[in-house]
């Protein structure tokens, strides 16, 4: 799990949100345990397209339960980094971003940027970085399966 950064300034971003919601914005874990515990089966990564433009690598994922036939969450995400090992892990396409941290063993922190609430779905766009590594995520909910007004 990461470290939060300014706990007061995310808690103030979710003002106004369920509490289910605000449990899925302000995740700095891996959000692919939240979402299986929530769903009660499996939530995996399937990457729907990557491509590496010089240092950079930009990800779509859907978060999906196959149990359940459905996506959880679909995230887009702009990678750096400067670790080999990390960086062929993330290549490999075989596990998610969140996983692949734990794995290695690395120091995170996590700094929640803009949240917004549509009428089909909330979404988050948060940071994630550590001494070799950082990511700028953005991740969206459906408002169908996680409830609220």
């Amino acid at each position: 799990m990461a470290d939060i950064v300014d706990l007061p300034a995310l808690l103030d971003r979710l003002q106004g949100f369920p509490p289910l919601h605000r449990v899925l914005l302000a995740n700095a874990g891996t959000l692919q345990g939240t979402l299986s515990a929530f769903l009660g089966a499996p939530v995996t990564v399937d990457v729907v397209s990557q491509s590496v433009d010089g240092d950079a690598i930009h990800r779509e994922v859907d978060l999906v339960c196959k149990e359940r036939d459905l996506v959880a969450c679909r995230a887009t995400t702009e990678i750096r980094v400067g670790d080999a090992r990390m960086r062929q892990l993330i290549v490999e396409r075989s596990i998610g971003l969140g996983q692949i941290v734990a794995l290695l063993g690395e120091n995170a922190n996590f700094e929640l940027d803009e949240v917004a609430d549509e009428p089909d779905v909330f979404w988050r766009r948060y940071r994630m970085w550590g001494d070799s590594f950082s990511y700028v995520i953005t991740e969206t909910f459906p408002k169908d399966l996680y409830g609220g007004p």
